[in-house]
């Protein structure tokens, strides 16, 4: 394993400023110049993935399917984005002519970054940065000695303008579960930093681009959804460790389907009504081998609701359940869940959509 996959995940959702965001902050040109700047500084940092493997754990596997090694690797590069954020949120803007830095107080910086920051401060050195520090109105040559310090750019004269009002912007929101602050600084996510709330939009930019080549499939599938059935999309982004976008579709409030959005890949959950389930076992013979994959799953799930499989209808030799399902796990017993490939997956999903 490695965090090649994590790192591109990242690197494909970093977003754009764009001005069609709407907004009631007026933003100058600097901090404007400042945002693309801070938009390439990630791209770049993602791009570098192999620098932050240098882990020497024993490589075993987690609970939670991730090696060792390869979770401490992800936490070098997470921590190195967590430990400007910590930096911005703490620092004061100051200027020395045209040389903007943020002058940071070491006790406040250590209450919002209690990890070490030796690996951290070199990441960052080598993409632009670089630190000044002091004790007191002295110089002194390392962290460890100082009291306060200088935070300084030198590849861009705008990006030090830029994450200081992006720091700015976070204090002033309303803190949201849906996307927390450090999230939404790690993916330049303007549009949540500058209106406060999640982009709902499931063609977005950067699902567009994490999707790459399914980006088409992605985009019927949406249209069919949202213009044809008039659905509602809810998107979600979980940043931990197997980072990813979920888009549910709902009618009312009714859950319809979900995807599941990564990296070159689309995934599908789709339950099924009975009489939908029904029409595709009828129909089995010219259906794609990914769907009848699934209908060989049908089947009781022992879920309790009856006694020795009395609602159990045998359709053509598959074993399917009558009961409405109520919950996640009665789902399974009546539901498409594959990764989407083909526009013949994506034809068979939308007719199913536009019967509902």
């Amino acid at each position: 394993m490695s965090i090649q996959n994590q790192a591109l995940f990242y690197y494909r959702n970093v977003c754009d400023y764009e001005s069609s965001i709407k907004s009631d902050v007026t933003l100058s040109g600097a901090v404007i110049a400042g945002l693309a700047e801070y938009s390439d500084l990630l791209r770049t940092t993602y791009q570098d993935w192999r620098s932050y493997e240098t882990s020497t754990v024993p490589s075993e596997r987690t609970k939670i399917g991730i090696m060792t090694d390869d979770l401490e690797n992800y936490h070098n590069l997470t921590n190195t984005l967590d430990c400007l954020f910590a930096v911005t949120t703490v620092g004061e803007l100051c200027s020395e002519g045209v040389i903007q830095y943020l002058s940071v107080q070491k006790n406040l910086f250590k209450s919002e970054y209690k990890k070490s920051v030796t690996f951290s401060f070199k990441m960052l050195e080598k993409y632009g940065f670089y630190f000044c520090f002091f004790k007191g109105d002295k110089a002194v040559d390392e962290y460890k000695r100082c009291d306060n310090f200088q935070f300084c750019y030198e590849n861009g004269e705008h990006l030090i303008d830029a994450i200081n009002f992006i720091a700015h912007q976070f204090t002033k929101k309303e803190k949201k579960k849906e996307m927390p602050p450090k999230v939404a600084f790690m993916l330049a996510d303007y549009y949540f930093i500058l209106t406060g709330n999640v982009n709902q939009n499931p063609t977005q930019q950067s699902i567009l681009n994490t999707l790459g080549a399914l980006s088409e499939i992605w985009e019927e599938l949406v249209r069919v959804m949202q213009d044809e059935c008039g659905l509602i999309a809810d998107s979600s982004f979980n940043p931990y460790v197997f980072p990813n976008r979920t888009v549910t579709f709902k009618y009312n409030k009714n859950t319809i389907c979900k995807f599941g959005i990564n990296v070159d890949r689309l995934n599908i959950r789709l339950p099924l009504s009975f009489e939908a389930a029904k029409d595709l076992i009828t129909k089995r013979t010219s259906l794609p081998q990914s769907i009848n994959h699934n209908i060989d799953l049908f089947d009781c799930i022992n879920c309790g609701k009856c006694e020795n499989k009395s609602n159990i209808v045998i359709v053509d030799g598959v074993p399917l359940c009558n009961l409405p399902y109520s919950n996640f796990v009665t789902e399974d017993s009546r539901c498409l869940r594959f990764d989407i490939t083909a526009d013949e997956e994506v034809k068979v999903i939308c007719d199913i959509i536009r019967k509902l």
